[in-house]
């Protein structure tokens, strides 16, 4: 029995898919969000009601920002009436993220008192990195022609005045102009390539790695500002997810045994406990695959997945041993219609969610889907197949 099932290409297709989803999972682990991982909750408040245009547009920079900057990928923002928006991030101190944030993120540079160009004239800024001739970090960046054409101008009406770089109104830079450049400009030349420097120290780097986000993501529309932080407890997201895994295990147990108490077979609940398992071990995998992070919404949604892969599994087992006047083949292809009506209501109920949910929808509809599709395209031909020959 044992010798057939192995030979099977639906059992053995599992296994290798279950192989392969532990592989991914113990080299490429499982990223966590903010409520397991910890991590840090901002208010925003911005300085006047915003339009929905503005709103997403203030939602989009910073969004770009934090996942530029702080290089997370649990960002979710979420904005609260017309004024407010809340900023959850995983693994970050809330501190680093409001630097970020907390500003619009407006660029002037001077030279002397005459400016010459803003943060909306850049065309291009390039990975920070270190200058090692003048042995500070910097952020390259290129700006347009006519704002080159100001730049060289406005040097020489100041008689090459010191360059001043302002970010919010807060002095970044300050720098003289070479020699080499003064030539070159009063030749008629413009210079497009520009470097913001900040320092040759470890404090440097980060905020050179800080200005390139900001300035890749652009100014904010309006001015906002942080009226609430605060730091979500590494260890209490632990537990929450402790008591989730093991709702989630006596969940599972506890539908096994029905399934024993209904059929009365031990050698039946066997499958059940393999392909429930191998169905999470899949889902694993997958979120691993595609960096998803694995929140409480996402615990939620493997136990809905899970739940619903044994829903199935009573189908099928109900078909294939309450309908033995029935050919074999008639009665798996019935539950299997059965089966795959019940995964495309799933699958149009989690779409939407998906689609137009925020933060916890999105989670527990991601993994849900995961499960229910691996379900039917994988553990649940393997499954009939067992029981197929088990009886």
């Amino acid at each position: 029995m044992m010798e057939k099932m192995l030979q099977d290409r639906r059992i053995q297709l599992m296994a290798i898919i279950v192989v392969i989803s532990l592989l991914i999972v113990s080299f490429r682990g499982i990223s966590t969000g903010l409520d397991l991982q910890g991590g840090s909750l901002i208010q925003i408040k911005a300085e006047r009601p915003l339009t929905q245009e503005e709103m997403d547009r203030v939602i989009t920079i910073m969004d770009e920002r934090l996942r530029g900057g702080l290089k997370v990928r649990d960002v979710k923002l979420k904005p609260w009436g017309d004024e407010y928006i809340l900023v959850y991030i995983a693994g970050v101190d809330a501190l680093e993220a409001q630097k970020l944030i907390g500003k619009p993120g407006k660029l002037i540079v001077k030279i002397g008192n005459v400016t010459a160009f803003t943060g909306d004239e850049l065309t291009r800024i390039d990975p920070f990195g270190y200058e090692a001739q003048r042995g500070n970090w910097g952020v390259p960046f290129t700006i347009t022609e006519e704002a080159a054409e100001r730049f060289r101008d406005a040097a020489i009406a100041t008689n090459f005045s010191l360059v001043y770089m302002y970010l919010d109104d807060v002095e970044v830079n300050k720098a003289p102009i070479s020699y080499s450049l003064q030539r070159e400009l009063m030749a008629g030349k413009v210079v497009k390539s520009m470097v913001l420097e900040t320092g040759g120290d470890e404090e440097g780097m980060e905020e050179a790695q800080r200005i390139e986000a900001i300035l890749r993501s652009g100014a904010l529309p309006i001015k906002v500002e942080v009226v609430g932080s605060y730091d979500v407890s590494a260890a209490l997201g632990e537990g929450f997810g402790r008591a989730a895994l093991i709702a989630g295990l006596l969940a599972f147990l506890g539908v096994t045994g029905v399934i024993y108490a209904r059929y009365r077979q031990l050698k039946l609940v066997i499958p059940v406990l393999i392909t429930g398992s191998s169905e999470i071990a899949i889902i694993f995998g997958v979120a691993s695959l595609i960096r998803w992070d694995i929140d409480l919404p996402a615990i939620a949604g493997i136990i809905a997945a899970v739940g619903t892969g044994m829903d199935n599994q009573i189908v099928i087992l109900d078909e294939i041993l309450m309908e033995k006047e029935r050919s074999i083949r008639y009665r798996i292809k019935n539950a299997f219609f059965i089966v795959m009506g019940s995964w495309m209501t799933l699958i149009a109920a989690m779409v939407p969610l998906f689609a137009f949910g925020f933060g916890l929808l999105q989670g527990f509809a991601v993994t849900t889907m995961i499960g229910a599709t691996a379900g039917v395209f994988i553990t649940r031909p393997a499954f009939a197949r067992m029981i197929q020959l088990l009886t």
